[in-house]
């Protein structure tokens, strides 16, 4: 059996904010300019991690979960904080406090399969699939990685690609200038979205797993999240980095759901991935390169109109 264990490179506790944080990240890329479109309604986003609490800016967006750490399936109550954090930076409520996710109006589910402790099996992540299969979500987003290759879990993630279930998880915290391959699993499986880190100054985070598998990159360093206490804290890592392109394919689901025009015929997880992939601004080397694979996510220009038949991938 394989353990994972989580890979967080920094944390700053910054306590209790009474008045409301729009995160760089958001500013940066000016996600709320896509908020006049969608605020990621009617998406369902399973977030496979230490669990959550019931935070007051996660209370209305939460809607329910499971664990499978322990034989009380019903307690995915988040004793570590990284899952809190993770569900904030996807759907933390547009509200006079606290902190807003990046799609504020995302139904989340909170899938317990690392313990309290940061740590987890590949059989219990395997499970934490099957439930989001079985409870019909529209992505799977999972902070989290191993060096180790499994069968069981890849299994698991091909019936939920066929299932037409979007796949996004972190290429690893394990970064450096060589020319070798860090990305974890199940970051290097073709039906995933791989994501790395960038900082403030849209550059690749010096932590950021490199490698051929890598797809995209994402706010990831200093990242203001919820956490627990009902407080927030500043974290930094892939893990960080995984939820931001989490939140921004749910506001582009949800547009294409409450589309009547047809403008974003995006019905598939393949779909999903070369449109995210074909909008990223260019960065590092020219064309896709294994510091930033695509480039950076662009949420506006993703949710633009365009001819997704033009596929160049």
């Amino acid at each position: 059996m394989t353990t994972l264990k989580l890979k967080v490179n920094e944390v700053k506790w910054s306590g209790d904010k009474k008045e409301q944080v729009i995160d760089w990240g958001l500013k940066t890329l000016n996600v709320y300019d896509v908020w006049k479109e969608t605020k990621g309604e009617g998406v369902k986003v399973a977030i496979l991690d230490t669990g959550c609490i019931k935070h007051p800016d996660l209370t209305e967006n939460l809607k329910g979960g499971a664990n499978f750490t322990s034989d009380d399936e019903g307690d995915y109550e988040d004793r570590a904080g990284h899952g809190t954090h993770v569900a904030g930076i996807v759907a933390a409520t547009d509200n006079a406090y606290g902190v807003v996710g990046v799609a504020p109006k995302a139904s989340v589910y909170a899938v317990k399969v690392l313990g309290d402790n940061g740590s987890g099996s590949y059989e219990m992540i395997a499970k934490g699939i099957d439930w989001a299969i079985e409870n019909e979500m529209d992505i799977i987003s999972m902070s989290l990685g191993s060096n180790y290759d499994s069968p069981v879990l890849h299994d698991a993630i091909k019936k939920a690609h066929a299932k037409n279930i979007t796949i996004v998880a972190a290429a690893g915290n394990d970064g450096d200038t060589y020319d070798d391959n860090d990305i974890d699993y199940p970051g290097r499986y073709e039906e995933v979205i791989c994501v790395g880190a960038i900082d403030k100054h849209l550059e690749r985070s010096w932590f950021s797993s490199d490698g051929d598998e890598l797809d995209i990159a994402a706010p990831g360093q200093d990242i203001y999240s919820t956490h627990l206490n009902n407080q927030y804290a500043i974290l930094s890592g892939t893990s960080m980095a995984t939820p931001f392109i989490t939140g921004v394919l749910a506001l582009l689901i949800s547009k294409h759901k409450n589309s009547d025009s047809n403008n974003t015929p995006i019905d598939t997880p393949d779909r999903i991935r070369e449109h995210l992939l074909r909008t990223a601004d260019d960065a590092g080397v020219v064309g896709r390169d294994r510091f930033y694979g695509y480039g950076i996510v662009n949420p506006k220009k993703l949710l633009e109109k365009v001819n997704v038949s033009q596929l160049y991938i």
